[in-house]
C-alpha cells in the first residue's frame, strides 16, 4: 500500500469543514414581548418569549397579513401572567387561527381540550409561565389566511375573538 503525503492547508481545511458542520444551529429567540406588537418575517421560525407579568397589560400580538405557506410561530410565556393581564394572538379581518387547544391543570388532572376556529386566540389572566402556542400557516391567501395550531397549552382558559 501506498501513502499519501497531505499538507497542512489541507488538513486545516478539511478541521474547519468539520467544525462547520458540527456547530449547532441555534433558534433565534425574541426577548420578551410586553407590549401590543405585529410580528414580522424576521420572528418567522424562532421563539418569541412573552411576558404579561406586570398588572392590567392586556395586550395583542398581531400576526403576518402576508405571511407563506409554512411559515411558524413558537410563542412561549416567560413568566407567569398578572391575574388582570390577558395576551391574544390577532390573525387579523377575515383570517382564522384554527385547531385544538389544551388546558391542563397543575395535578394534570381534569384537563380539557377545545377546538377554537378564531380571528383572535389567547391566553387569559393568571396564565403560567410555560404555556405555549405554536402555530402553522396552511392557507396564505390574502383576507382568508389560516393558522393552524400546532401545539397549544396553557393553564387556563384560552380566550377567543370572533
Amino acid at each position: 500500500m501506498g501513502t499519501k503525503r497531505v499538507g497542512w492547508a489541507r488538513i486545516r481545511s478539511l478541521i474547519n469543514e468539520n467544525q462547520n458542520d458540527l456547530k449547532f444551529r441555534r433558534t433565534p429567540v425574541r426577548a420578551a414581548v410586553k407590549a401590543a406588537t405585529a410580528l414580522t418575517d424576521a420572528d418567522l421560525g424562532g421563539l418569541i418569549l412573552l411576558d404579561a407579568s406586570a398588572a392590567s397589560t392586556n395586550f395583542e400580538i398581531t400576526l403576518p397579513t402576508t405571511p407563506s405557506l409554512g411559515d411558524t410561530f413558537h410563542l412561549v410565556l416567560a413568566d407567569d401572567s398578572h391575574s388582570a393581564s390577558e395576551i391574544l394572538f390577532d390573525s387579523g379581518s377575515d383570517n382564522k387561527i384554527e385547531g385544538y387547544v389544551q388546558v391542563l391543570k397543575e395535578d394534570m388532572e381534569n384537563g380539557a381540550t377545545a377546538f377554537h376556529s378564531h380571528r383572535k386566540l389567547g391566553f387569559g389572566d393568571s396564565a403560567k409561565k410555560g404555556g405555549r402556542l405554536e402555530i402553522v400557516c396552511v392557507d396564505e391567501t390574502v383576507g382568508n389566511i389560516r393558522w393552524v395550531v400546532i401545539d397549544a397549552k396553557s393553564s387556563v382558559t384560552w380566550i377567543n375573538t370572533h
